[in-house]
C-alpha cells in the first residue's frame, strides 16, 4: 500500500516503522527537529541500530493519491489538519489519538465512506531522535473500527482487534489514562514517587472518570477497565502507588501537561463541569 502518516512522533514513528518493515511504501509528515533528523537519515532509526527507510514531508499535499492516510498527532493539533484531510486524495483516513468527545465530529468532517478510527496501544519513546518501542507486549492490542485495517496492522506485527463501540472504548480509555498521566506529571522531575495521599486523590479521579463514562450510557471497555473500576478503592490506590515507581510511568511525564489538560477539559465539557477531583488535579 501507498501510505502517508501525519505525526511522526514516538507513536507515529513506531506505526510507520512496522508498516514500512511489512513492505508498505511509507511517507511521513514531521516538523522541527524530527523532520530534520528523518530528512537527513532518510529512515526511522531505532536505539538498537535498525533502519527503516521512509519518505519525509513537512506538510500533506492533498492532491497526492494515497491508499491510506494515518493521523497520529494529539487531538489538540487535529483541528488545523481537518481542512486538508477533508479534501485529500486518500482512499481511507485513519485517525489515532486520545479523545473524549467521540468520533462523530471527525467522521462528519472527513466523510463516513472513508473514515476510520483507531487507538495504538503500544509503548514508544524517542531517545535522541532514535526510536525505542514495543508493540506486542502484554495487553498491547491496537483497537480499530475496520476489520481490513486490523488485518493490515496484524500483518505488520501489531496485535489488533476490531471495536464496534469506539466511543465507549475511547472514553473508557481516557478515564483510565488521565490519572496515569497525572501520576507521571507529579513524579517525573522528582526523586520520590507518589505519596499514599496523592495515590488516593488519583483513585478518586479514576472513580469520577469511570462514573462519567457510565453516565453517558456506556459500558466500560475493554473488560480490563471494567474490572479495574470494580476493584476496592484500597487495591486501586495501591496499584497507582506501585505504578508511580516504574520507569515507564515516570517517563510519560516528559511529554508535558498539554494533552492531559485537553483530555480533562473534554471530560468537563461532557460532564457540565461536574468532575471536581479531576478539575482540582488539572495541571
Amino acid at each position: 500500500m501507498n501510505i502517508i502518516l501525519i505525526g511522526a512522533g514516538r507513536i507515529g514513528s513506531a506505526v510507520a516503522f512496522c508498516l514500512a518493515k511489512a513492505g508498505h511504501d511509507m511517507t511521513v509528515v514531521a516538523r522541527g527537529a524530527r523532520f530534520d533528523t528523518l530528512s537527513r537519515e532518510g529512515a526511522i532509526m531505532t536505539v538498537d541500530g535498525q533502519r527503516m527507510p521512509v519518505k519525509v514531508l513537512e506538510t500533506l499535499d492533498p492532491s497526492v493519491p494515497y491508499d491510506l492516510a494515518i493521523v497520529t498527532v494529539p487531538e489538540h493539533q487535529v483541528a488545523s489538519l481537518l481542512p486538508a484531510l477533508s479534501v485529500c486524495n486518500a482512499s481511507t483516513i485513519l485517525l489515532m489519538f486520545n479523545t473524549f468527545q467521540g468520533i462523530e465530529p471527525y467522521q462528519a468532517a472527513i466523510g463516513i465512506e472513508r473514515f476510520a478510527f483507531g487507538f495504538p496501544n503500544m509503548t514508544a519513546f524517542l531517545v535522541d531522535q532514535r526510536l525505542r518501542f514495543r508493540v506486542d507486549g502484554p495487553g498491547m492490542v491496537t483497537t480499530l473500527t475496520h476489520p481490513a485495517l486490523a488485518a493490515l496492522f496484524k500483518d505488520a506485527g501489531m496485535p489488533s482487534e476490531v471495536e464496534h463501540d469506539m466511543d465507549a472504548y475511547l472514553r473508557s480509555h481516557v478515564a483510565f489514562v488521565v490519572p496515569t498521566f497525572l501520576a507521571a506529571l507529579l513524579t517525573w522531575k522528582r526523586a520520590t514517587s507518589l505519596t499514599w495521599a496523592e495515590a488516593r486523590q488519583l483513585d478518586a479521579a479514576w472513580v469520577e472518570g469511570f462514573e462519567l463514562v457510565r453516565s453517558l450510557g456506556h459500558t466500560l471497555r475493554p473488560r480490563l477497565i471494567g474490572t479495574l473500576a470494580g476493584m476496592p478503592s484500597l487495591l486501586r490506590t495501591g496499584l497507582l502507588w506501585l505504578l508511580s515507581r516504574t520507569r515507564p510511568i515516570k517517563d510519560l511525564g516528559e511529554f508535558g501537561p498539554m494533552e492531559t489538560r485537553a483530555l480533562i477539559d473534554g471530560m468537563a465539557a461532557a460532564a457540565a463541569g461536574n468532575i471536581p477531583h479531576l478539575l482540582t488535579l488539572r495541571p
